[in-house]
């Protein structure tokens, strides 16, 4: 018996979302506030980007200036996020830390914006932007995460549920063509102390209905283009690194995104399906930032990069294409790859990124290893950051 379509798709939506639901209540209550765990020696000088030792001893030599974390049972030191932030911005205060390494962003050095996009679904760009962030953040850099993807992904990874809060303001309230709401009333605090969260909803498609509409009256409300770099102004100085999550699509959202930003992260799977893909898409956008730059013929990027990622370096398919791609764009091609892991899969199963998941729960040779990509990734978009504010030769 023939069954309509929409009573089809409605019974699956149904029994699936009831389902998620239930098993997001299980791991996750409504009422629940997602923390940050504390972190060991190890992990802090890491973090800190100093040896070990050197740390212990400037925890011991200056316990009177220091935060000095807490002991657990074993009598291991643990601290907190806020406690790793404060003894770095009194370390260098000291001159104990490279100052070449200082996150904060000194006088002359504008915030770096970057959008995260591919129009391929299944790029793990979401999770590019959730570990790149979230590591940034615990380096001490203060970060603004922007989601613009209607589905809402990087926001349920901070522990916010769109659904739950219909009310909730948005990256739609901030860009919509009537009455937008100032940014520091849609910007929301994140457990982690140097991150901050701009997050999504299904309203963000509004968006696009409601920029066609303005073709019809061009002059009334400003290019589109412009809407989300306006939007920011009043907060760029606030923030050394702004990352924009986006959907898999080149929506006019994301158009907007790109205006606003002076780099690209472009994740991608490597295989011939998504390479192909890509170059089709690149060709796409720029077209349609030809068009764009006619109204702003000074803007332009600093840097596009392309990351790799769910990579696996025993795949010998996925080492041949991502060894073309090098070849074909260079160094447009990030050396760090986002490697497959587990660990990642099984952390974003309880809304975490693999930073916020205690390693003591996870195989210590798989957490290092994707600890170990993510530092890579975040050295390298570093790097393009530093040459962006001119601290390093930009040649």
């Amino acid at each position: 018996m023939s069954i309509k379509g929409s009573r089809r798709f409605q019974g699956l939506s149904s029994r699936l979302t009831k389902r998620l639901q239930e098993h997001t209540e299980e791991s996750f209550p409504p009422d629940a506030k997602k923390t940050l765990r504390r972190f060991a020696m190890r992990e802090v000088a890491d973090l800190l980007r100093i040896n070990q030792n050197t740390f212990r001893h400037y925890i011991s030599s200056m316990s009177d200036r220091l935060p000095t974390g807490e002991l657990d049972k074993s009598n291991r030191r643990y601290f907190t996020a806020e406690e790793m932030i404060e003894i770095q911005r009194i370390l260098f205060d000291e001159g104990k830390l490279d100052d070449a390494l200082r996150p904060r962003r000194q006088e002359g050095e504008r915030c770096q914006v970057i959008t995260c996009f591919n129009l391929k679904g299944g790029s793990s760009k979401t999770s590019s932007v959730v570990h790149l962030g979230s590591l940034m953040g615990l380096r001490g850099y203060r970060v603004l995460l922007v989601d613009l993807d209607s589905q809402a992904s990087l926001t349920n990874m901070f522990g916010v549920t769109p659904e739950l809060d219909p009310d909730m303001l948005s990256s739609y309230d901030l860009i919509r063509y009537k009455d937008p709401v100032p940014v520091r009333q849609v910007i929301r605090k994140t457990y982690y102390p140097t991150i901050d969260l701009i997050p999504a909803s299904m309203n963000i498609m509004e968006f696009e209905f409601e920029t066609a509409l303005s073709f019809r009256n061009p002059g009334d409300s400003g290019g589109f283009h412009r809407r989300i770099a306006d939007a920011l102004d009043p907060v760029r100085d606030d923030y050394d690194l702004i990352l924009f999550d986006t959907p898999p699509q080149l929506s006019f959202a994301v158009i907007s995104a790109l205006f606003a930003s002076n780099g690209v992260l472009i994740p991608l799977n490597a295989s011939m399906l998504d390479v192909m893909s890509l170059a089709t898409f690149l060709s796409m956008a720029s077209n349609l930032m030809e068009v764009v730059e006619r109204h702003a013929p000074d803007h332009g990027f600093d840097f596009v990069k392309m990351l790799i990622t769910r990579y696996e370096g025993t795949d010998q398919p996925q080492v041949q294409m991502a060894s073309f791609l090098r070849t074909v764009t260079g160094n447009s091609v990030m050396a760090a790859e986002f490697v497959k892991s587990t660990a990642i899969g099984d952390a974003a199963n309880t809304k975490q990124s693999v930073f916020e998941v205690e390693p003591r729960e996870v195989n210590k040779k798989t957490y290092d290893r994707v600890i170990e990509s993510v530092y890579r990734i975040a050295d390298e978009i570093e790097q393009e950051m530093h040459r962006s504010w001119g601290r390093i030769d930009g040649s």
